[in-house]
C-alpha cells in the first residue's frame, strides 16, 4: 500500500514538473475566439500586432518600400502610441467589436505605401501625390 502510494506521488510530482518547466504554453488568447473568450486591452493589441507583423512579412501594407525588418521596427515603435489612440474597452468582446477597434489601430500602426514621398493613408492623399 506504501509503494502504491509514493507511486502516484511520484507520478503527480513528474505531471507537474513537465508541464511547469517543459511543456509549451498554449497561447491564452486568440482573436478568432473572441466570441466565446473576452481579451484584455493589452492582450487585444498584442495579438493585433502579431498580425501587422505578419502585414510586414508578406511584403504588404507599405513595407514593400521598408522591407520586413524595417517594417516590424515601424510597428513596434507606433504600437503603444496606436493602441491609445484606437482606444479601447478594458476587455474586447466579440468579432464586430474586435473590428471596430483593430481598423484604427492598423492603419496607425502599419506603414502607409508612399507616392512621391508623401504617404498616402487616403483616397484623397491617393489622389493628390499618386495620379500622373
Amino acid at each position: 500500500m506504501q509503494r502504491l502510494l509514493l507511486l502516484i506521488a511520484l507520478v503527480a510530482v513528474a505531471a507537474f514538473a513537465y508541464l511547469h518547466w517543459f511543456a509549451s504554453p498554449l497561447p491564452r488568447y486568440r482573436l478568432d475566439e473572441i466570441d466565446r473568450q473576452p481579451v484584455p486591452r493589452a492582450e487585444f493589441f498584442a495579438l493585433w500586432r502579431e498580425t501587422a507583423y505578419g502585414l510586414c512579412d508578406r511584403g504588404g501594407a507599405g513595407s514593400e518600400r521598408l522591407g520586413p525588418a524595417d517594417c516590424r521596427r515601424y510597428v513596434d515603435r507606433a504600437h503603444e502610441r496606436c493602441a491609445a489612440r484606437a482606444g479601447a474597452p478594458a476587455a474586447v468582446a466579440g468579432k464586430a467589436e474586435s473590428r471596430r477597434w483593430a481598423r484604427p489601430y492598423l492603419d496607425c500602426v502599419v506603414p502607409a505605401p508612399v507616392c512621391r514621398g508623401v504617404e498616402v493613408r487616403t483616397l484623397d492623399d491617393a489622389l493628390r501625390h499618386c495620379a500622373p
